[in-house]
């Protein structure tokens, strides 16, 4: 039995009912084990893997906050000291995430600005000060044109990270409340796709956004994104001028949008993350507005099921890592623990439903269809010819074939992550 410890804040571990799971987890050999911050990590141990969210925390400890700092501290002697024991993400990932500045100009690495790239981030500064002229001439240097966004630095951990304003002209200057990043405003027909990764799979789901804007004589405009962009927000600020409504909506590139989470789950090293991402309406290109560490996962029905595949996937890997450097003479078994998660969760097809909002792409290593499902909310079961899959509709569409994915991997290791996305 594999122990696995765990940790989120109290409100996301009741969104996300973990204690509902338990018995998923233990029928596939693997004891889920809340930890307890106020009580030493080797007293609840050992544990062969700690999962968590500790982005709040991290971002108390960077703060100069002490008790934050000894819990941190404490993980770490911890992780140190187990050398074995997994860590779901790894703490320097997620480090990477939680200024917004930073995570900007990460994701600005990982693509050439100066090639003609899909994929692109929307010019933006870092402020630090409340002087108008100050604050006008790093605009500038920076090519951050009206309107702009203004987000908190901090993307995670605070009351106020997801608190913003769109200001559209010089008048909007005194309404800066720094330390803000300002992002040039992308119009994209008031929608927004959100990647969720786990892992090898990922997850496309689509939410309502902010409307087309233009610079001119207009009043700053503050928003929460958690109003904003809810998948069912009816807010005014999503709803498009009439001039717009009659725009086709853009179906994104979805193995476009895979070979950016790839990316950068290859840069940041984690796998539990989620990816903003809007089309611009006139160039359809794809920027990046923002990058989340362990999202909800709102959309995905069966997430416990696809965790738990990770997490035995993790664990499966790690013994033939060991099994390697100990020289075994006999093949290696790849999958002593048997991958479960998915097998029993959904057996019949609901009825009514019309909306599609959810693609899902496999990119795990051991599947070779590489097939593309496109569904809602999944409730039945699919076999394709390599493992199950959940969908609310049946189909499932075969994008790339095996000779082709094979000649994928054989030059797979001439790429590196800074010019994936420029080949795409």
């Amino acid at each position: 039995m594999k122990r696995v410890g765990y940790w989120m804040s109290e409100k996301k571990s009741k969104k996300l009912n973990f204690d509902d799971h338990i018995d998923l987890f233990r029928n596939a050999g693997v004891e889920l084990l809340k930890i307890d911050l106020e009580k030493p990590l080797e007293e609840q141990g050992p544990f062969d893997m700690i999962l968590h969210k500790f982005t709040d925390i991290l971002v108390k400890a960077q703060q100069g906050y002490s008790t934050e700092q000894r819990i941190i501290h404490s993980i770490e002697d911890y992780i140190d000291s187990h050398p074995d024991c997994i860590i779901v993400d790894p703490l320097d990932g997620i480090r990477k995430l939680l200024d917004r500045n930073e995570q900007y100009n990460l994701v600005r690495d990982c693509n050439n600005i100066h090639t003609e790239s899909p994929v692109f981030i929307p010019t933006f500064v870092d402020l630090t000060s409340n002087d108008v002229n100050e604050n006008r001439q790093k605009l500038l240097e920076a090519n951050v044109h009206y309107p702009f966004v203004c987000k908190p630095v901090v993307a995670h951990g605070t009351q106020d990270c997801h608190k913003m304003s769109v200001i559209f002209n010089e008048d909007g200057l005194q309404n800066i409340n720094p330390p803000c990043v300002a992002q040039t405003f992308v119009n994209h027909n008031a929608t927004l796709y959100k990647i969720f990764k786990l892992g090898s799979k990922q997850y496309i789901g689509q939410r309502p956004s902010l409307k087309n804007l233009y610079a001119g004589d207009h009043p700053t405009i503050y928003f929460d994104t958690h109003d904003v962009c809810k998948s069912d927000s009816s807010h005014h600020l999503t709803e498009l001028d009439p001039a717009d409504i009659e725009r086709s909506p853009y179906i994104p590139d979805v193995s476009r949008l895979n070979a950016l989470s790839e990316t950068l789950r290859e840069k940041l090293g984690i796998d539990l993350f989620g990816v903003d991402v809007i089309v611009e309406c006139e160039t359809k290109r794809y920027a990046v507005i923002d990058i989340n560490v362990f999202p909800n996962y709102d959309e995905v029905d069966n997430f416990f099921g696809d965790l738990l595949d990770h997490l035995l996937y993790l664990f499966n890997k790690q013994q033939d890592k060991h099994s390697t450097s100990q020289q075994q003479t006999t093949p290696v078994q790849h999958g002593i623990l048997k991958q479960t998660g998915r097998s029993n969760s959904q057996d019949s097809c609901s009825d009514g439903v019309v909306s599609k909002r959810l693609k899902t792409v496999d990119q795990s290593d051991h599947c070779g269809c590489d097939s593309l499902v496109y569904s809602s909310r999944p409730r039945c079961r699919i076999e394709c010819d390599c493992r199950m899959r959940t969908s609310l509709q049946e189909v499932i569409i075969p994008n790339v074939q095996m000779e082709r994915k094979n000649q994928r991997n054989s030059s797979a290791g001439k790429k590196t992550s800074n010019n994936i996305l420029d080949e795409l």
